[in-house]
């Protein structure tokens, strides 16, 4: 089979210089897997690499379809939360596809159960300006090139991380939940998960590009894990 030469990245950055400079740890919880799943990632950009030709294709994900009234009231927690994947918290949105009238400002409000991740994922639309109201939590940021650095955040602490970039927020409490608040100069609350953007590429080029397994890769879910526990 005659090589083909990839690169797996996104607008402003690649995904597996991202990868490579999230810690081994987060990937494990963030995709369910051992730390050893990762011991082979590049620990430099390739850029460019032969590699063998992708035989399998994936289908893609459903959009939710706008809802909701033009009330300038919107009272977030006499609504359900978000139906979102993973069990590690609840997640409420607020935007223009509950709340019409929204239409240059988009927020959340998440609660975290101890231990648990904002699974790995980047915002294209709009930068996301976070108000930490309860516990304790970490976070690293990846900007591309490199570049990504990893804070700690407790209650009364305010943070944003810019439009595409990389980035999760971990709960490092054992017995208290984390509780913040995301607001974003958009219309609607946008974001790509990392597993979906894997899961939906095809497995070998994957693999390949992350030096990890084809098993791994097909075993990612689909679907968005939001919040992991």
């Amino acid at each position: 089979m005659r090589p083909t030469l990839t690169r797996l990245g996104i607008t402003t950055f690649n995904l597996d210089d991202w990868v490579a400079h999230t810690p081994k740890n987060i990937l494990a919880k963030n995709f369910g897997v051992p730390e050893s799943t990762f011991k082979d990632l590049p620990a430099t950009n390739p850029y460019i690499f032969n590699a063998t030709i992708a035989t399998k294709n994936v289908t893609g994900a459903v959009t939710p379809e706008a809802k909701g009234d033009a009330s300038f009231v919107y009272r977030t927690l006499q609504h359900p939360p978000e139906k979102i994947g993973g069990d590690g918290g609840t997640f409420y949105k607020i935007d223009s596809t509950n709340f019409p009238i929204a239409k240059r400002i988009a927020a959340t409000f998440v609660t975290l159960k101890p231990g648990g991740l904002r699974e790995l994922h980047w915002h294209p639309n709009a930068e996301e300006w976070l108000y930490f109201h309860q516990g304790q939590a970490k976070a690293s940021v990846f900007i591309g090139s490199g570049a990504s650095r990893t804070f700690d955040f407790t209650a009364g602490d305010t943070a944003v991380f810019p439009t595409n970039s990389g980035h999760y927020i971990e709960n490092t409490s054992k017995d208290e939940d984390l509780v913040w608040i995301e607001i974003y100069k958009s219309e609607r609350v946008a974001d790509i998960s990392l597993s979906q953007w894997l899961a939906l590429t095809p497995p070998e080029i994957a693999a390949q590009t992350l030096k990890v397994p084809v098993d791994f890769i097909e075993k990612i879910k689909k679907e968005k894990q939001f919040l992991i526990q």
